[in-house]
């Protein structure tokens, strides 16, 4: 496997932004951390739970949660570093409590949408890794030179979606929109590597409920991902 360069954000270089719910932004040549979480992942208690708790977060610091984005863009850097961190933490432990059907537990699915995330690996982008939990996913990729990384975030969802609704024997959505952050440097960039590869067991899923790959290493061993819940935990 050939060596990659991994780059993080350039803020000299261009950077496009589209919208749907949320913004998205894409610089290309630059490693990017993508979630994408099966749409029944996180119900609607749940998100209104999130939404309460960051604009309490909002209001300590003195800020109004109507338009989050607008008052975002007005706050310090020291404050938005700290409510983008909150944010996401936050985010990820609901994930993490794995609501919803968790479709991806089951082993062929979950190979299904890692190959499906490596398929062009090495030719449109470069993955360094991922991680399938039961009811999201989490990777690290950067697009090569005339690949941009909205368009193919949407094949891979468009693709992934119609194979498990195939297997399901069923229609509708599988996902929701997903959630894409472009790194700023090398700190960030081994965080988030260290993240992807300890998810699982922070998370305290039972092995075999989670499927990690690494670049140059390949599929991480079921035995070895996530650690034995407490037998006063176990159910």
């Amino acid at each position: 496997m050939e060596e990659v360069i991994w780059n993080c954000f350039d803020p000299d270089a261009e950077v496009g932004v589209s919208s749907r719910n949320r913004p998205h932004w894409d610089q290309r040549g630059a490693v990017t951390f993508v979630t994408f979480r099966l749409f029944d992942s996180l119900p609607g208690e749940v998100l209104q739970r999130w939404r309460r708790e960051l604009a309490e977060w909002l209001a300590k610091q003195g800020y109004d949660d109507s338009d989050v984005n607008a008052v975002e863009s007005k706050m310090p850097k020291r404050i938005r570093n700290a409510y983008q961190k909150f944010l996401r933490q936050r985010w990820n432990e609901n994930l993490d409590d794995c609501h919803g059907s968790c479709l991806l537990k089951r082993p062929g699915f979950a190979i299904l949408v890692a190959e499906s995330l490596r398929k062009f690996d090495g030719e449109r982008n470069d993955v360094d890794r991922l991680v399938i939990m039961p009811n999201h996913v989490h990777l690290l990729v950067q697009m090569r030179p005339d690949w941009e990384l909205t368009g193919q975030c949407e094949s891979w969802l468009r693709y992934t979606g119609r194979q498990l609704n195939e297997a399901l024997g069923r229609r509708g959505p599988m996902w929701s929109e997903p959630f894409d952050h472009v790194v700023r440097n090398s700190d960030q960039f081994e965080y988030l590597r260290q993240y992807i590869a300890e998810n699982s067991g922070k998370a305290r899923l039972h092995p075999g409920d989670a499927l990690l790959w690494i670049r140059g290493q390949g599929y991480i061993l079921p035995e070895r991902l996530g650690r034995p819940r407490n037998e006063s935990e176990k159910t």
